[in-house]
């Protein structure tokens, strides 16, 4: 809908510019700086739209490549970051799972050290109680 108004509006102007052009039809003097020219006002007119429709196409292209190559620059460096982002959560997860792990270990580690101790303590008082 929005590109429809575009050329509506652009067909507009383009007719006002053609009117105006066509209700003034004389001859008229062109100076160049190096020489002189005689043409129709409606060519002037439509000549010197059509070049700045011009001019504001090459500029508006340029403008668009230039951002198109940003945009694929800038997704690169996004998909790059992304991945170097997953690579150092999984390896911090990974660093946190064998912390985990080791902890894991020291604290079963301690748990049959106590109960050991335990056992032995028990196994002792019996004797020293019947003595």
């Amino acid at each position: 809908m929005k590109n429809q108004w575009r050329i509506i509006l652009g067909l507009v102007l383009t007719l006002l510019i053609v009117l105006f052009a066509v209700m003034n039809n004389m001859d008229v003097p062109i100076n160049f700086g190096f020489s002189q020219l005689s043409a129709p006002l409606v060519i002037i007119i439509i000549g010197s739209a059509f070049l700045g429709a011009v001019v504001i196409a090459l500029v508006a292209t340029s403008t668009i490549w230039q951002q198109r190559k940003e945009i694929k620059k800038l997704n690169k460096q996004l998909g790059e970051l992304e991945q170097s982002l997953d690579q150092k959560v999984a390896d911090k997860r990974q660093e946190l799972e064998r912390q985990y792990n080791n902890k894991l270990a020291a604290l079963e580690t301690d748990n049959q050290l106590t109960e050991n101790q335990q056992e032995e303590t028990n196994e002792e008082d019996p004797v020293s109680k019947n003595e």
